[in-house]
């Protein structure tokens, strides 16, 4: 899977829209890029910010349903 180019997220934001969407926790997220929780916490409330959003399943609705993500078959095995 692929954020469609969206200049209003940054790289990084982008990554953890990503791992939001496999269903990865603040605190795994945090452990895989090598940042703190803390971190990981503040640039998903930026995410949310950006897309006008409150919580998680919001915000994956809305990537799906604004189609920012793009799938491939990969992504359902």
């Amino acid at each position: 899977m692929k954020i469609v180019d969206n200049t209003i997220l940054t790289p990084r934001e982008k990554e953890i829209v990503l791992y939001i969407l496999s269903g990865k926790n603040k605190c795994e997220i945090a452990n895989l890029l090598f940042l703190s929780v803390s971190t990981i916490k503040t640039n998903v409330e930026n995410i949310y910010r950006k897309f006008g959003v409150h919580n998680k399943a919001s915000l994956i609705v809305y990537v799906i349903k604004n189609k920012i993500v793009e799938f491939d078959d990969s992504d359902f095995n």
